[in-house]
């Protein structure tokens, strides 16, 4: 089963959170600032990539919707046929190139 566009987007992104949260957490314990301080700094950060998941996922319910049924209408209607179609053509891209990393990682086997 091929990897869904959000799941690759996912990963990355919980990544990325992690790997920020971890900086926060080091810059303000090194910067040795009071506890109630750096709670706050860690918990805004925490709220900040939960409401950016939030949108991811809500972006890709839409798009899912919107290309599952093919409603052009809609797309139009809130402006976002272009980025559809560029979103769709970048993920037909990483089709192909995962297929060709199969390929070329059978061929070293």
């Amino acid at each position: 089963m091929a990897t869904k566009l959000w799941d690759r987007i996912q990963r990355g992104m919980e990544e990325g959170f992690d790997a920020g949260l971890s900086a926060v957490r080091t810059i303000t314990e090194k910067a040795g600032e009071s506890i109630e301080l750096t709670r706050l700094r860690r918990e805004k950060a925490r709220l900040e990539n939960q409401v950016t998941r939030e949108l991811a996922a809500l972006g890709n319910k839409v798009y899912e919707k919107i290309n599952e049924k093919r409603l052009n209408d809609i797309s139009q209607k809130l402006d976002i046929k272009e980025d559809i179609v560029d979103i769709a053509g970048d993920e037909a891209k990483m089709v192909e190139i995962d297929n060709k990393i199969k390929k070329e990682v059978k061929a070293k086997k």
